[in-house]
């Protein structure tokens, strides 16, 4: 049996290199998890297809550097060998890319105005070829002026007679309507085609000079154009109608309101980096340590998350293991019991970890919240379970029973393995749920609590057969006493629960109330600070970009053609310009918007799809962002970008966990357990009672943090109802051991098993409590939320209102096999 002992140690010494490089293989990001049936999925799908915008397949790292324009460039360009397919955009590239966008976007527009003022152009430039070659042949302007003023003078002019005809054709004509000037005039414009002699009259007609000078500076074009067109242009709007049009177009639409101001405030410019949307967070981490700057942005948030989280998970090891070996040495007080409990529990880890990280092969992806809370659940869950198989080797052992070891493991290791496995099909509520994330996240708590048993059943039985029992009471003499002096505080808890029943379940009725109502009512969030460090350059730098070019971008789609759901588009848009947002759409080019259709309307359709950009004011993933985001996502649209995609993971997450996968652990454990113990009565009670101390535990986490992260009340409860079935399961099969009345049956259940419920309380509560040891919010809070639900399941719950609810079931517990009173 020894060498089978050997082998469990050499297994944990050639595990131990895995297990340290763990955090490797964690997943920090949300899109892993996101699913085709999300509506930012669809967005980012259509967008690139049909609308070829190629930014959703992107992400943004801002750089914040202090220093001079071109010193800053040329060590961001430095720094970019880090980071793979990156590339810069300057200030003066990001306003040239929006400035080329809204001319493109408005070219609509501008091409309307400009097509009418064509013809006018195209008739300016005949009109200058035309001055340009009478300059050349001066002379023929010249008997053009005498023809059109001396003939009506009577004057003899140089001309066939065929001209001469046809220009007193049109001047009789003409002087039916006008005067002679003007009959002049018309009948010299109609005969030589030349709009340039009606500036001339009867006065100033033979004077050279006059003649040579207006053609060398005539500048009045606008004027003959009206005369000639009745247009009313200007001289702009003839030489360069793109250009007028533009201008036009921009006092009417302004350009984006971007300026150098937000990249370059005091001594701090802003450059942004462009990086595939899967870049390495390793490779950000190196590139955030070796820039001289602050960086932000959504992928930099996520890299230092990663980059806190290996501390932290150091931390939290350390500090489990320190917290439990003290807590061991207070309630074991024997030195080789405390080694193999703590050596199991190391045991139990790295096998969870090792499974996890075979499974990476196959395409599974450890999303960090998952590898974080392993430490805590498979060390308490272990230390749990072997300390009640030693709890009754110990008893069995003081009983000088003849098969001790048997004895404990036929009784204790039944209970393990059964609390194992009820656990373990809570947990696998998890794995056949709808969402990604919560999948992801539910096979790592099922092999976890797989993991916890190998070392109670496997090792500790084991170690137990291999060592002799005068060892395991060093430094004492005799084993640890299971009917600890320290019992006396479950004995009167229970003749208190069993003599004021009634007040019991009254005052915890109202406690349970009172949390449900704190739950129902107070907020959560998806703040950045929850999961990053307040001290981090990502914190910090969204602080700083408050203050610089600070947008986030969401797209909006609706399906059919724009002017079918104008008013909706134009509800939309209303919305997000009120909250400060610059929309780019159907209905609106910036903060312009129009109330009917335009030109440039069906620029933003395509194969049946209507696309509108929005520009929000604030940071990807900050509280503002996820506000206009949520406000847009009530609409009857489908609304893509960062904010969106996060927006989906949470509400998603959240809803299936609450709708669909805590009603299917309650129903798993009630099957379960109702298979098991053959009672109906006592599975129903045991949900009841883990349901009050999950609420109790999210009730004081509130009152502790104020809003807390989305994740951490879900935490909470997928915990406390799987990891609260142990403490129970230990109780009611010790109590169906027992013989005598049903309250003295009860009495001796809580009593025999009490001390091992406290301590396993205490231990898993201490190793929950390191995680409030880290300088992650949400760590803290799911921490602190476990710790003290898992203490107040021990010592209220388990020793005073269970045996007060079932005192009052009485026989009922047993329900449908009544058990008799066997006093």
């Amino acid at each position: 049996m020894r060498w089978i002992l050997a082998a469990w140690f050499v297994l944990i010494v050639v595990l131990a290199p895995l297990v340290l490089q763990i955090q490797n293989y964690f997943v920090y990001s949300d899109s892993p998890f996101l699913s085709s049936t999300y509506q930012s999925v669809k967005v980012s799908d259509v967008v690139v297809e049909y609308f070829h915008d190629d930014q959703s397949q992107y992400s943004y790292i801002y750089v914040l550097s202090n220093g001079s324009y071109n010193g800053s460039l040329a060590e961001l360009n430095y720094s970019l060998k880090y980071l793979q397919g990156a590339k810069i955009l300057t200030p003066y590239q990001i306003l040239n890319d929006y400035n080329s966008q809204y001319l493109n976007e408005v070219e609509p527009l501008v091409g309307s105005i400009q097509s009418k003022l064509m013809p006018l152009h195209e008739l300016y430039l005949n009109l200058t070829r035309l001055r340009d070659a009478l300059l050349d042949n001066f002379s023929l302007f010249l008997f053009q002026l005498n023809v059109t003023y001396g003939v009506p003078l009577g004057l003899h002019v140089n001309a066939s007679p065929r001209l001469l005809e046809e220009f007193k054709t049109y001047y009789f004509l003409a002087l039916q309507n006008y005067s002679e000037l003007n009959a002049s005039r018309v009948a010299g414009y109609l005969t030589f085609k030349n709009p340039f002699l009606v500036f001339f009259s009867f006065n100033n007609f033979t004077n050279r000079t006059l003649a040579k000078s207006f053609l060398e500076n005539f500048n009045e074009y606008p004027l003959l154009i009206y005369l000639l067109t009745k247009h009313n242009v200007s001289q702009e709007a003839l030489v360069d109608p793109h250009s007028y049009a533009v201008d036009v177009v921009e006092k009417e639409i302004p350009p984006p309101p971007f300026n150098l101001s937000q990249f370059h405030r005091n001594y701090t410019w802003l450059f942004i980096v462009k990086v595939p949307k899967n870049e390495s967070l390793n490779s950000i981490n190196r590139f955030i340590e070796n820039v001289n700057a602050e960086v932000t942005g959504h992928l930099p948030i996520y890299a230092q998350s990663a980059f806190y989280t290996e501390q932290n998970l150091r931390l939290i090891d350390l500090v489990t293991i320190i917290l439990v070996g003290v807590l061991l040495v207070v309630l074991v007080r024997a030195l080789l019991p405390i080694i193999l409990l703590v050596t199991g529990a190391l045991l139990g880890v790295e096998i969870s970890y090792t499974l996890l990280e075979l499974l990476t092969f196959s395409g599974y992806q450890i999303y960090y919240i998952s590898g974080l809370v392993i430490p805590p659940i498979v060390f308490g869950i272990t230390v749990d379970y072997s300390l009640l198989f030693l709890y009754r080797y110990f008893e069995e052992l003081r009983k000088g029973s003849r098969e001790p070891l048997k004895l404990a493991f036929r009784t204790a290791g039944r209970g393990a393995l059964f609390s194992g496995l009820s656990i373990a099909i809570g947990f696998s509520s998890f794995v056949i749920s709808p969402s990604p994330l919560l999948r992801n996240i539910g096979i790592a708590l099922l092999v976890s609590s797989l993991s916890s048993l190998f070392p109670v059943i496997g090792f500790m039985y084991t170690a137990l057969r291999s060592v002799p029992p005068s060892l395991l009471a060093f430094p004492k003499r005799d084993v640890p006493n299971t009917e600890d002096p320290r019992s006396n505080y479950l004995r009167r808890s229970v003749l208190l629960a069993l003599r004021r029943k009634y007040l019991v379940i009254f005052f915890t009725v109202i406690l349970a109330l009172v949390s449900l109502y704190v739950f129902a009512t107070h907020p959560t969030n998806v703040n950045v600070d929850e999961i990053v460090p307040a001290q981090s350059t990502s914190v910090r730098g969204l602080d700083a970009l408050s203050n610089l070019f600070n947008y986030s971008l969401d797209y909006l789609v609706i399906k059919g053609n724009p002017n079918s759901s104008y008013n909706l588009l134009l509800n939309i848009t209303n919305f997000t310009i009120k909250h400060g947002a610059i929309v780019y759409g159907p209905t609106s080019l910036g903060r312009v918007v129009f109330d009917r259709p335009t030109a440039i309307t069906n620029q933003f359709y395509s194969h049946n799809y209507t696309l509108t950009e929005v520009l929000i004011p604030y940071p990807v993933f900050s509280h503002g962002a996820i506000a206009i985001t949520e406000g847009l996502m009530k609409y009857p649209v489908l609304v893509g970008g960062s904010n969106a995609e996060r927006i989906d993971i949470v509400d998603s997450t959240v809803f299936e966990y609450y709708h669909f996968v805590l009603p299917l652990t309650v129903l798993l454990i009630l099957f379960y357990l109702t298979w098991i113990l053959g009672s109906l009565v006592v599975p129903i009670r045991l949900v009841v009672t883990l349901a009050i101390s999950s609420l109790v535990g999210v009730a004081f986490m509130f009152a502790v943090f104020g809003s807390v992260y989305w994740l951490s009340p879900l935490i909470v409860f997928a915990l406390l109802f799987s990891l609260g079935i142990d403490y129970d399961m230990f109780i009611i099969l010790r109590i169906k051991e027992e013989i005598g009345t049903e309250e003295e049956r009860i009495m001796k259940g809580v009593e025999k098993t009490g001390l091992v419920v406290t301590a396993a309380g205490l231990i898993l509560s201490g190793a929950f409590i390191s995680l409030a040891f880290t300088d992650m919010k949400f760590l803290r809070e799911i921490g602190v939320a476990v710790a003290f639900s898992i203490l107040f399941d021990t010592f209220i719950v388990r020793p005073i209102l269970v045996p007060a609810i079932m005192s009052v079931l009485k026989q009922y517990n047993w329900w449908p096999h009544l058990r008799a009173d066997n006093s």
